[in-house]
C-alpha cells in the first residue's frame, strides 16, 4: 500500500492512452492524487477527442497529440508507457539517457507493491478465458480482511496503478501478462510464485527464450500448464526450480455441468482447477464455481442462423492458436466459410494455413497490416477458395453467397484490431450487425 501523497506533485508523463483507452483509468487516478501528469499520444487529437474530453473533464491540464517531445520527457520525474510504445522508442532515448524512470504500468506495480502472492496467466491465447475462471476461484480463497485477491489486467482498461492504494503484505494479485511484458519483468527479476501457462509463449526478438520469466522462480513456486507447454520448456536449456504441475482436460470430469465449448475451454478450465487445488479449495467449490462460469463474450458465439447457415462470432481470436481452436470445435466436414485477417501482431499462420484444407472450403480475407503481411502465403493456398472483402460487412455478404445448407461461417480474425474497430468488441459488433441484417 502506497501512501496517500505517494503521487503527489510529481511530474508524471503517460505516454500513450492505450489502443483501446486502458491507460485512461490510471490518469485519471494519478491526477486525483496530486500529480503533475502530462500525456502524449502520437495519433491525432481529433481520433482521441473522447479521450481527450474525458481527461479534461478529470482536471489535465496538459497533453501533446500527433508526437512525443523528446526534450519534455527530460523534465519528468516519472514517464509511464502504454503497451504500443517499446522502451526503445527513439524518443526516450535522452531521457533514458538522463537516467528517468521509464516504466510500464506492471512493472512499476511490482516493484512498488509489498511482498504478495503472484499467480501469472500467460500464453499467446486463452488468457482472458483461464482468468474469468480463476478469479473466482481464488476469491474464495482469498476472501477475508486478513488476505485479498486483486486481479490486473492491462486490457480491462480498469487500472493497474491504481491498485496500489489499497495493496498490502500477504495479499495475492491474479494478473494477465501479455508476452512483451513477460521479458519486462524478467528484466526487474519478477517471477510469479505460480506460473499458469495457456500456450507457450512465442520466441522474438525481445527473447532470449520464451520462458526466461520462470527464472527467479524457487523451490516453492510453481509452474502450472500442459505436458506440450512444460516439455517445450526444456528445448530452451532453461531447467526451473520450480514444482511442474501437467495439466490435462479429463480433469474437469463429464458429470460436471460445464459451460464450455470444445476440448480448448476444458484444458483452460483445467488449469484454473490445478491453481484452485494448490490452495486446498475444496472440491465442492471448485466444481460448484466451474459451473456456474460462462463463455466470455465474443467467443465462438452463434450470432445467428440464416438460411440454415450457422454464422459464429469469435472476434476476440488475435492469434492463429485461437483461430485454429475455433475451428476443432466447429469443425465438420469441409462445411466452414472462414472470414479473418486484421491487424499484425507478430505470430507464425504457417500451422493455420496448413490444417485450412482439411477443415474449410472458402477462406474470406479482410484488410488489414496482418493480412497484408500474409498475402503471399494466402495466395499460394490451394484446395481452397480464397476471396478478398474490403470491409467486414462485405465478407458477411460473400459468405453468404458461398456457403452451403448446413454451413458454418465463422469470424474468427487471427489478428489485431484496427482501423475502424479500436477493440475487438467493435468489429464483433460489426459482424453481428451485418449478419443480422441478411435475407
Amino acid at each position: 500500500m502506497i501512501s496517500r501523497d505517494h503521487f503527489k506533485d510529481k511530474r508524471i508523463a503517460v505516454v500513450g492512452i492505450g489502443d483501446h483507452g486502458e491507460m485512461l483509468a490510471d490518469i485519471k487516478f494519478l491526477i486525483k492524487a496530486g500529480a503533475l501528469v502530462s500525456v502524449y499520444d502520437m495519433r491525432s487529437e481529433a481520433r482521441l477527442k473522447s479521450d481527450i474530453d474525458f481527461l479534461r473533464a478529470a482536471g489535465l491540464a496538459s497533453y501533446v497529440c500527433g508526437s512525443v517531445p523528446a526534450d519534455d520527457l527530460l523534465d519528468m520525474d516519472l514517464i509511464f508507457l502504454s503497451h504500443e510504445y517499446p522502451r526503445n522508442s527513439s524518443f526516450l532515448a535522452g531521457a533514458d539517457k538522463a537516467g528517468k524512470a521509464i516504466e510500464y504500468p506492471e512493472t512499476y506495480f511490482f516493484k512498488q507493491a509489498p511482498p504478495i502472492t503472484i499467480i501469472a496467466v500467460m500464453g499467446v491465447c486463452g488468457k482472458s478465458t483461464v482468468m474469468s475462471m480463476l478469479v473466482p476461484l481464488l476469491e474464495k480463497v482469498f476472501d477475508d480482511e486478513e488476505q485479498k485477491l486483486f486481479d490486473i489486467d492491462f486490457q480491462s482498461g480498469e487500472g493497474i496503478i491504481s491498485r496500489l492504494r489499497k495493496i498490502k503484505s500477504n495479499d495475492a494479485v491474479a494478473a494477465r501478462i501479455d508476452g512483451s511484458m513477460t521479458r519486462e519483468l524478467y528484466n526487474i527479476h519478477i517471477s510469479p510464485h505460480i506460473a499458469v501457462f495457456t500456450t507457450d509463449l512465442p520466441k522474438d526478438a525481445y527473447q532470449d527464450s520464451p520462458f526466461e520469466i520462470l527464472s527467479y522462480q524457487t523451490y516453492n513456486n510453481f509452474v502450472v500448464a500442459s505436458d506440450e507447454v512444460i516439455d517445450k520448456t526444456h528445448t530452451f536449456g532453461l531447467q526451473p526450480k520450480a514444482k511442474m504441475l501437467r495439466t490435462k482436460a479429463n480433469i474437469i470430469p463429464e458429470t460436471w455441468d460445464f459451460a464450455g465449448k470444445g476440448l480448448h475451454d476444458r484444458d483452460n478450465a483445467a488449469l484454473a482447477v490445478q491453481v484452485a487445488k494448490l490452495f486446498k479449495l475444496d472440491d465442492e467449490v471448485i466444481q460448484s464455481v466451474i459451473e456456474e462460469w460462462k463463455p466470455l463474450k465474443g467467443r465462438i458465439e452463434l450470432a445467428k442462423k440464416v438460411k440454415q447457415v450457422d454464422f459464429y462470432n469469435d472476434t476476440t481470436s488475435m492469434s492463429p492458436a485461437s483461430t485454429q481452436a475455433a475451428i476443432a470445435y466447429l469443425h465438420g466436414n469441409k462445411d466452414i466459410v472462414l472470414i479473418m485477417g486484421g491487424v499484425d501482431v507478430g505470430q507464425d499462420y504457417r500451422s493455420l494455413f496448413a490444417s485450412l484444407p482439411q477443415y474449410i472450403h472458402t477462406l474470406i480475407v479482410v484488410p488489414g497490416s496482418g493480412t497484408l503481411k500474409e498475402r503471399l502465403a494466402l495466395r499460394a493456398l490451394d484446395q481452397i477458395q480464397v476471396k478478398s472483402a474490403s470491409s467486414i460487412e462485405e465478407a458477411v455478404t460473400i459468405a453468404m453467397e458461398c456457403a452451403r445448407k448446413g454451413d458454418k461461417v465463422l469470424f474468427s480474425p487471427g489478428f489485431g484490431s484496427g482501423g475502424m474497430d479500436r477493440t475487438t468488441k467493435e468489429r464483433g459488433d460489426r459482424f453481428v450487425k451485418a449478419v443480422r441484417g441478411l435475407k
